[in-house]
């Protein structure tokens, strides 16, 4: 009988830029192979990462969030691409209790979670929805809103939030 073990990998990611470049070392690294350097590479990130913001993410029985030192949830990051939401000028999208709403990535949130759902920003703006409902089309799934609305970057003298 041949034996088979399945991998798993622990959330070795913490907020923001930093985890947004891991999954794309660790995405390379798989490609070629390189399984001992992502493991280098990792231990690195965290070992002097850690004290920049000092929070981590971690999978619980709900799914992901991000914690502090003592490991209290702090805020749970929408997932997109099988991982939490990247940074678009700045800003992340989270959820909770069942609304979106946009945090940096000192996990300070900009736009408290109030939508059924929220694109990302772009050129200064967000699309937001409420009144959605989303339909699954296999693993995908789109969402459909009665209302839509933009919203303005809201981080003070930010490039994004001057003039839109």
């Amino acid at each position: 009988m041949k034996h088979t073990s399945a991998r798993t990998e622990m959330p070795l990611c913490m907020a923001g830029a930093i985890c947004t470049i891991v999954r794309r070392v660790q995405a390379g690294l798989r490609a070629e192979g390189l399984f001992w350097i992502q493991a280098l590479f990792l231990l690195l990130i965290f070992t002097f990462g850690t004290s920049a913001y000092s929070q981590r993410l971690i999978q619980d029985e709900h799914g992901w969030v991000y914690v502090n030192h003592r490991g209290e949830a702090l805020l749970r990051p929408f997932i997109y691409d099988n991982g939490p939401d990247y940074f678009e000028e700045g800003l992340a999208r989270f959820v909770h209790d069942g609304k979106m709403g946009f945090h940096d990535e000192a996990l300070r949130i900009w736009v408290p979670a109030r939508y059924d759902f929220a694109f990302p920003f772009v050129n200064g703006k967000a699309q937001v929805g409420m009144d959605c409902h989303r339909v699954s089309d296999g693993e995908h799934r789109s969402v459909y809103c009665q209302h839509w609305d933009s919203i303005v970057h809201p981080v003070p003298g930010s490039t994004f939030a001057s003039d839109h």
